[in-house]
């Protein structure tokens, strides 16, 4: 299983990736499409003076997802103009990409590097949340969580934290904390609270890293600990 201290060594040895490259385009063209969403409307009346960075990054994901043609909130890409031409990397699924950079592009324009390590981080999660003998029977993804959109939040985090520049200490905690506030409902698909959800996501990755800049603090082990992300889904 995934753990912890894997998901940090990725950050050792981060770098751009074609993969990386073409989900940030493919997320500016959703962002620009769907910027006018009635979900992102609703959204804007919450805070529609708040232009912080991680608010920035909830009002983009749920832009990029609820664009014509974008990321179907189920974690399908009916590809529609706004994914572009380019295909997401075969078996991710392009909710993750939407989440991971609307993370990375609140807090800065060179975010390429920090793009590709979510992405990978969001792929090792999601295999972790999968592993497990109950996971292969398929009852962890049965009981109803939104892998994608868990997996993209610990991803989202990371990719911030690198943004940020967090030792790796900090970057741990930043995991915790997104960990810790992890959620996403299969049952959502289809639905206005799909967008929200993988907006919700970005949101939190952001903000964790920014705690964690701060000292926050959060479990070690929050990914494969004893009482941990990973065991709470095969449970």
């Amino acid at each position: 299983m995934t753990s912890t201290d894997q998901i940090l060594a990725l950050a050792a040895h981060a770098a751009p990736t074609a993969e990386a490259d073409a989900g940030l385009a493919r997320f500016a063209e959703a962002v620009a499409a769907g910027m006018d969403s009635h979900v992102v409307r609703a959204l804007r009346t919450l805070r529609p003076a708040d232009d912080g960075p991680a608010w920035r990054a909830w009002l983009s994901a749920a832009a990029a997802i609820a664009a014509p043609g974008g990321a179907a909130p189920g974690g399908a890409a009916p590809g529609g103009a706004a994914l572009g031409g380019a295909a997401p990397a075969a078996g991710r699924d392009p909710v993750v990409m939407m989440v991971v950079c609307a993370a990375a592009t609140a807090l800065g324009d060179d975010c390429a590097v920090a793009a590709a390590l979510g992405d990978d981080c969001s792929a090792a999660v999601a295999a972790g949340l999968q592993a497990g003998a109950l996971a292969e029977a398929g009852l962890a993804t049965a009981v109803g969580w939104s892998v994608p959109v868990v997996s993209a939040a610990i991803g989202a985090g990371l990719a911030a934290g690198l943004m940020l520049g967090l030792p790796a200490a900090r970057l741990r905690s930043a995991l915790g904390i997104c960990a810790t506030q992890a959620a996403g409902l299969r049952a959502a698909a289809g639905t206005d609270a799909a967008p929200l959800q993988a907006g919700k996501a970005a949101f939190n990755a952001v903000e964790a890293a920014q705690l964690a800049r701060l000292g926050f603090t959060s479990s070690r082990e929050p990914l494969d600990g004893r009482r941990a992300l990973f065991p709470l889904f095969s449970s």
